[in-house]
């Protein structure tokens, strides 16, 4: 994650507009809508290209070039001012560049990180411009015309002569030295694209659900501790991914492969086949529907709550119906409680929204021993740096200060010691006051900081 995640998400949620619609697809679903009505001939090759490491290899220069020229659509959806907004795209795709590992700090020296919210939307609008100048200058030098042309981020899918695919090829990489494509021909008269294979059949165009050789099929398990609910809405999400994506000639084959897929995540047999059946009437009665039309409801409130097998299943739901509240399960079993240390940790003084602890150091001859305890949303080190201006200046505004003030100790700022990580702020306050409750023979804090704890913290506490 870059340090300025959420303005570099700010910046691309304003450039969202300017990613055409014309070349890019959403899922496979959208990539079949598009393919319907298009026919082939047998001159025509179908065709993918993928550029090398697009990330690391986007020229931002050229990205803010484009960007700014495109000013007119961007102010429709921002109110900053354009030399304003050009400062924070620089600062976002130059300065903000740079990582951490191993506690250090790198800088990535040309293109943009994967872990920036900004990347694929530049991404994309880089590719957008590629694409527009590489079919004009196919038409315009070569009286090249490509059929059909889609893209979904850095992987291109075309059908074109199949005399033309080498002048594609080299037009494509002839945009920037740094994006160079890699290319790839129809085999068997098919190609693999997203999660499908595109088929040539006759003068038309096919699609079969397709996953790669190195696709684990791994689902939400049937035995694992989720609501059924949620199993059975992933095996029919599977179910109805791979029958609507691929046409009725693949069905059969495709439905032992969702068998087997389900089988392999422990989903009993029965309910296998019930599934699929369900799916195989839908689609076959979806022509004959009437479209529905939508009524205003009262939005739905969602709360998520942590799952409990056996009590969450027989949890009444009425009452939160007719308040129109649905409960969103989760579960305490996640990769984050068993992988706790996938980050190089943070310095304790970069650290925020922590309760810490300052012991007294005393002076010479003589030993204090007790200790200030405070919270901070900020940085640590920032709130330490005003706890030593404010000895410094000889400020009495905490009472860590006014202890060392009228003592003449020293406190031991090296040492500060985080004894809490909190992000709610009332909570936070909380387990401060808790904190020096539990040193008041101990602390130097003044009374009114634990003034606001409820009695019921007191009495346990006291026991």
């Amino acid at each position: 994650m870059v340090p300025c995640y959420k303005l570099s998400k700010y910046v691309g949620e304003i450039l969202k507009p300017l990613i055409s619609e014309r070349y890019n697809v959403k899922n496979a679903f959208n990539l079949k809508e598009r393919l319907t009505n298009i026919s082939v001939s047998d001159e025509d090759v179908l065709v993918s290209f993928d550029v090398i490491s697009l990330f690391t290899n986007i020229p931002t220069m050229l990205a803010t070039k484009i960007i700014m020229k495109k000013w007119d659509q961007i102010q429709r959806t921002t109110s900053i001012p354009k030399h304003k907004f050009q400062q924070i795209l620089d600062f976002c795709l130059k300065d903000n560049n740079y990582f951490m590992c191993n506690n250090k700090l790198y800088t990535q020296t040309f293109g943009m990180p994967m872990g920036n919210p900004l990347s694929p939307t530049i991404a994309d609008i880089i590719m957008d411009d590629l694409l527009d100048n590489t079919i004009s200058e196919l038409k315009q030098h070569f009286n090249i015309d490509i059929k059909f042309i889609n893209k979904y981020v850095d992987d291109i899918f075309a059908i074109t002569n199949r005399n033309d695919v080498n002048t594609i090829l080299e037009t494509l990489n002839k945009y920037h030295p740094k994006l160079q494509f890699t290319m790839e021909m129809e085999e068997n008269a098919s190609i693999p694209f997203l999660d499908v294979r595109i088929h040539k059949n006759n003068n038309n165009i096919v699609l079969n659900w397709y996953s790669k050789p190195t696709s684990s099929g791994r689902l939400i398990n049937y035995l694992s501790s989720q609501p059924r609910k949620y199993k059975i809405n992933t095996a029919k999400n599977l179910i109805h991914k791979i029958l609507t994506i691929s046409d009725q000639k693949f069905h059969e084959a495709n439905i032992e492969k969702i068998h087997s897929i389900l089988k392999s995540n422990n989903y009993p047999n029965h309910l296998i086949r019930e599934l699929i059946k369900q799916e195989t009437m839908r689609i076959g009665n979806q022509q004959n529907k009437t479209p529905t039309t939508a009524t205003a409801n009262t939005p739905k409130k969602y709360y998520s709550v942590t799952y409990i097998p056996k009590l969450s299943e027989n949890f009444d739901h009425s009452t939160l119906k007719e308040q129109n509240i649905t409960l969103a399960y989760k579960t305490n079993n996640t990769l984050a409680r068993i992988y706790t240390r996938t980050k190089s940790p943070l310095d304790i003084q970069q650290q925020n929204n922590v309760v810490y602890e300052i012991q007294c150091k005393g002076k010479e001859n003589e030993n204090c021993g007790k200790v200030y305890i405070g919270t901070t949303k900020r940085a640590l080190g920032v709130r330490i740096a005003e706890h030593q201006t404010d000895i410094r200046k000889q400020k009495h505004s905490t009472a860590l200060s006014q202890h060392i003030l009228n003592s003449g100790h020293t406190a031991d700022f090296t040492n500060t010691r985080i004894i809490d990580k909190e992000k709610r702020e009332m909570t936070r306050y909380t387990l401060e006051s808790l904190r020096i409750l539990e040193k008041r023979e101990n602390t130097i804090n003044k009374k009114e900081d634990t003034d606001n704890i409820a009695a019921a913290y007191m009495l346990c506490i006291s026991k």
